[in-house]
């Protein structure tokens, strides 16, 4: 059966280099990227088969049952067009999630269901008989396959079915910066010579296979998450919320919230700031004193004589215009307004940054 991406949420930068891709075709064993060509199967150790026909390169976790008990495990790395495969015995239950890879622009698409086991952000095994945050996991919305179902395949709107693996060049290509305007899995000439011209500026061998080129291509996209978008360093001394504020093809939006924890970082906006018109909002969270006691929670300081006004939720929000707030169930909040004249900024806050109490019940 074939499942669709059911939703986008923002996602954290992923560290990679093309350095590390190189070792890895020369290494006899690759465990974070076990997967195979469609028209592969592993008979011998597997029944169950999960494809990725999107044009996104996807981390994949399952839970299958393992000595009579669930257990979730991931994650498998799948490029666009290949296949992963994971024993599951006959007639049991067994879950899938998938997500796609930190390298890609505008943020991590999920592949979800509605049955929510533990997962970790590195790789995990984890214990259904014992909670999530005991074994410091936190949890996915698995999706529930059919035990019948030997093969499982994810797909966008468009399902590019055996063209994905070109579609997944298209799309990397593009996260890396060249002029791909279409991804529709058809290897014409701009994809072919948009290729070449990546391997010659990385100097990279052409007799790379399509698989090699998306590792090669998703390691370099990832470099470049680095230096573009909005990072936010988490320099205070409790958790905060952030939230950004935008001008998107001529309309004014804002939306929240993505947590960090403290002495963390995050990528809250994959997108180049030269002419973005982005602004950023932010939350801390209550500080525990001496005996215990949490405090309030404070909203960002406002720095600018003329502060530009966003409205922002209780919980996650994506609101379309910026004015008359509390007309629309919203509250008005000063945001900060961000450089325009480079690609990215990484910004710090710290304890200093926040001020006055926050509205009770934000986040």
């Amino acid at each position: 059966m074939k499942y669709l991406l059911t939703t986008i949420i923002s996602g954290f930068s992923l560290v990679v280099s093309l350095s590390a891709f190189a070792q890895t075709q020369t290494s006899a064993q690759a465990p974070t990227n076990a997967s195979t060509s469609p028209a592969q199967t592993e008979t011998e150790t597997a029944d169950w088969q999960i494809c990725n026909e999107t044009s996104f390169a996807l981390r994949i976790a399952t839970a299958v049952n393992v000595s009579g008990k669930l257990q979730p495990k991931g994650w498998t790395k799948v490029q666009a067009g290949s296949c992963m495969s994971q024993a599951a015995p006959e007639g049991t239950a067994r879950y899938v999630y998938a997500e796609s890879s930190p390298a890609h622009r505008g943020g991590i698409r999920e592949w979800k269901g509605a049955s929510f086991l533990c997962a970790g952000e590195d790789d995990f095994t984890a214990d259904t008989s014992i909670g999530c945050a005991l074994q410091n996991l936190s949890t996915r919305p698995y999706l529930s396959v059919d035990p019948a179902e030997k093969i499982t395949t994810l797909v966008e709107i468009d399902d590019f079915g055996s063209k994905a693996t070109t579609a997944g060049i298209q799309r990397l290509l593009q996260d890396n910066g060249y002029e791909i305007t279409r991804i529709d899995g058809v290897a014409g000439r701009r994809t072919s010579r948009t290729m070449a011209q990546f391997l010659k500026e990385n100097e990279l061998p052409t007799t790379l296979t399509p698989q090699q080129q998306l590792e090669a291509l998703e390691a370099s996209a990832g470099e470049k998450m680095q230096s573009i978008g909005l990072n936010i360093c988490n320099k205070s001394n409790a958790k905060i919320w952030t939230a950004i504020g935008r001008r998107r093809k001529g309309n004014w939006e804002s939306k929240g919230w993505w947590s960090i924890e403290k002495d963390e970082c995050g990528q809250v906006f994959t997108e180049s700031l030269i002419s973005a018109d982005l602004s950023f909002y932010a939350l801390q969270g209550g500080m525990i004193d001496e005996e215990g006691a949490k405090g309030e929670d404070r909203s960002l300081r406002s720095i600018a004589t003329t502060p530009t006004q966003f409205c922002i939720a209780e919980s996650r929000f994506a609101v379309l215009g910026r004015d008359n707030c509390a007309d629309l169930g919203y509250q008005a909040a000063n945001f900060r307004a961000l450089p325009i004249d480079k690609p990215g900024v990484t910004i710090e806050l710290t304890d200093a940054d926040f001020g006055g109490s926050a509205n009770s019940g934000l986040r």
